[in-house]
């Protein structure tokens, strides 16, 4: 049939490259990103622009801010993970609420945003930080073998998998050679809460308000940066890398949440991607 569909897993996707890159449309799964998972992006990523003619120095800009984007979508998931699980126990913990109806509750919370919210204020947002925090420095230590994780971390690092596993938050990513432009749709099964949402704003228009004097590089001293879990160096590396490709990325880079995603948009002109002059 001309129309089926044909997935591929893994190194697969590396074996049909140059099949695959004469295709207008890619679409991945992914529930983590590991190194596997990174460099077969930057296959895919490195075929595109080539196909594109695109100057090989904008592979970075792309590549790095399509990194931190997925990196970004990781971590909330992981975030919302953990937010759901303390929001549960804490439920449980009131001691009148059984099992059952403590799950009824939490569908509710998190399907109101108003709750959602004021639950994120109540489980302590400092802690969340820090517990995906130490999620992501021990899966680097087993990922790269640099450190030898104890029995408490290796048996830390397992709950957590059956907890992500319960939960089955993915991420999908959407790449598409447009006539104009490589448009990148990325979306995670997790949502942004809305005082989050705001400070991200906030902070991108600070970042603009600086590009538009032409130091938008500024953005990252210490006292302009938010150094919030949901509002800090990803996005920023994200939009500085529009603003390297001489492009403004309020207008080509969008956030937007709803009950249960966040998706985030990225559009790369082909004419900055060609540009030979930076």
């Amino acid at each position: 049939m001309a129309n089926e569909k044909i997935k591929y897993k893994g190194t697969e996707i590396l074996e049909n490259l140059d099949h695959l890159i004469k295709k207008d449309y890619f679409h991945f799964e992914l529930k983590g990103l590991t190194k596997s998972t990174r460099d077969i992006v930057n296959e895919v990523v490195q075929g595109i622009l080539n196909r594109v003619g695109a100057n090989p120095l904008t592979s970075f800009h792309l590549f790095s801010g399509l990194m931190e984007a997925l990196l970004n979508a990781v971590k909330a998931n992981t975030r919302f993970v953990i937010f759901q699980d303390e929001l549960l126990n804490k439920l449980k913990a009131q001691g009148q609420t059984p099992e059952e109806e403590a799950e009824e509750l939490l569908d509710i919370i998190l399907e109101t945003e108003p709750l959602r919210d004021a639950m994120q204020r109540y489980i302590v947002p400092d802690k969340i930080k820090k517990v995906v925090q130490k999620i992501l420095t021990l899966s680097d230590k087993k990922r790269t073998k640099k450190h030898n994780l104890n029995e408490d971390e290796k048996e830390f690092l397992t709950i957590v998998r059956e907890k992500v596993k319960k939960y089955d938050l993915k991420i999908s990513m959407k790449i598409e050679i447009r006539p104009t432009s490589v448009y990148i749709r990325i979306r995670n099964d997790s949502p942004i809460m809305g005082m989050d949402l705001n400070r991200i704003r906030k902070s991108r228009e600070r970042h603009a308000e600086l590009a538009k004097q032409g130091n938008s590089a500024e953005f990252f001293r210490p006292d302009f940066l938010d150094e919030k879990e949901s509002a800090g160096f990803g996005i920023a590396m994200i939009d500085e890398g529009f603003y390297n490709l001489g492009l403004d990325p309020l207008e080509c880079f969008d956030i937007q949440t709803s009950k249960k995603t966040t998706t985030v948009y990225l559009n790369y002109p082909l004419e900055a991607l060609q540009k030979m002059e930076f």
